[in-house]
């Protein structure tokens, strides 16, 4: 078992973490790197040993159908996954610029590990070679994708570690987070189109009514 002396904590090596989730919106994300709770969460982040800033932020949108399954404890619901076999859809999503080091303790909090802890992502080198992983020892966020680069960093990103995770329902606190995270990256994204975007989802679609997601969404304001 590789172990946390394997990799520094900060050092030149750099990727980009794509996330389509909660950490669309950088103050939720930024509390992976620098440690603390999310508003509407149960769950307290230990933070990367490195807590520095990421060093760039930017859109991005990627092949995948969204959709909301299995139980977060820390949301006490379902969260957010994406389906590459769709390829025709489009999620929308964020990415963010650190270390290799930042990415796995990253990694390693989205999937309940203690911190600091073992390195449990590829090595550097297969991160810039091969396209997919599963990663072993992990439940919930366990698929591992290079979706491409920019520049000569890897872009990664994950999903659900199997296929059959059972379809549910968001928490209101997950959903209006994602939704501020939407509206920060994609400023000019309409209410309207945030609202038709999410509402199509699995886990959504046949398990919120729709004037409830439209007030989680909306609240007492119109389209």
């Amino acid at each position: 078992m590789a172990t946390t002396q394997d990799v520094p904590a900060s050092d030149d090596r750099l990727v980009w973490y794509a996330g389509y989730g909660s950490n669309l919106l950088r103050h939720r994300f930024e509390l992976y790197i620098k440690g603390g709770k999310p508003q509407g969460s149960t769950k307290e982040y230990a933070g990367c040993r490195d807590k520095t800033a990421p060093q760039g932020d930017q859109e991005i949108t990627l092949q995948g159908e969204l959709y909301f399954a299995d139980r977060s404890t820390g949301w006490e619901a379902a969260v957010a996954f994406i389906r590459p076999t769709h390829p025709r859809a489009t999620t929308y999503g964020r990415m963010f610029l650190i270390t290799y080091g930042q990415f796995n303790d990253v990694f390693r909090q989205e999937n309940g590990k203690r911190m600091p802890g073992a390195v449990i992502v590829p090595p550097y080198e297969q991160l810039t070679r091969a396209t997919e992983w599963q990663i072993e020892g992990v439940r919930l966020y366990g698929r591992m994708m290079k979706i491409g680069t920019q520049g000569e960093y890897p872009i990664l990103t994950f999903s659900a570690t199997r296929n059959d995770f059972v379809i549910g329902a968001p928490s209101e606190a997950y959903i209006q987070m994602i939704v501020a995270g939407l509206e920060e990256t994609y400023p000019c994204m309409l209410k309207s189109a945030i609202l038709e975007y999410l509402g199509h989802a699995d886990g959504i679609r046949d398990k919120i009514p729709a004037d409830v997601l439209t007030r989680w969404i909306l609240g007492n304001r119109v389209l």
